[in-house]
């Protein structure tokens, strides 16, 4: 049986199609190259299904002066069934507000991801943030400067310089783009902390921003 795929080449000018024209062929260029158009911007499409949110601690947490091991600042928990929606991570951030120190400090971000699964955590209670205006109805949870079992830290991100030469109210955001690396299952958790050379800050932040998806993944 012979098969052919026919294309519409196009030259100067782009068509202008009715809504909902079946029969319309997909574009080639002269040279044969398939004609791909990209529509919204990536983040857009997802955003538009309306499952992306952001969760910040809402009070200021000391930064490390060492490598992060039992204590996160901020944890993500999936509460979903087995086979209910997975998070995956957009990106995260750290805001320093306050500097406690008289010198400047380098400051790095590490994340885990916990082995699941993980008992459920008492919650925190912090407001989910919606990128489109919706009120929160999932089943996360956050746990903030709580217990966590140390399953390997990694650094996110460059590090970025931090701090005045004197103490107080600085504002430096570190913000890093994930991209979907992590991915927390039904039952995981996901945890940030933040370290400084330098000595420590006091009000620091930490933003998790996610996509709640239903997604087949290797278990």
């Amino acid at each position: 049986m012979l098969v052919k795929i026919a294309g519409r080449v196009r030259g100067l000018f782009s068509g202008n199609y009715p809504e909902n024209r079946e029969e319309e062929q997909a574009h080639i260029n002269n040279r044969g190259d398939l004609i791909v158009a990209q529509g919204l911007s990536e983040k857009a499409e997802i955003v538009r299904m309306g499952d992306s949110w952001q969760v910040s601690n809402a009070s200021g947490i000391t930064a490390l002066t060492g490598l992060p091991t039992t204590t996160a600042a901020l944890s993500l928990w999936n509460g979903e069934p087995a086979s209910g929606k997975c998070y995956v991570i957009d990106s995260v951030a750290v805001n320093v507000r306050v500097q406690d120190v008289t010198q400047p400090g380098t400051l790095s971000l590490f994340a885990m991801m916990n082995k699941t699964p993980v008992a459920t955590p008492t919650d925190a209670g912090l407001v989910f943030r919606s990128f489109i205006g919706k009120t929160y109805g999932g089943k996360a949870r956050t746990l903030v400067g709580g217990s966590v079992t140390n399953d390997g830290w990694f650094p996110c991100g460059s590090t970025p310089t931090v701090g005045t030469v004197v103490a107080g109210a600085v504002w430096k955001t570190h913000d890093i783009d994930l991209r979907g690396f992590y991915i927390i299952p039904p039952g995981g958790m996901f945890s940030l902390h933040s370290a400084q050379l330098g000595g420590g800050a006091s009000g620091t932040f930490h933003t998790i921003r996610f996509h709640e998806v239903v997604i087949i993944y290797k278990s």
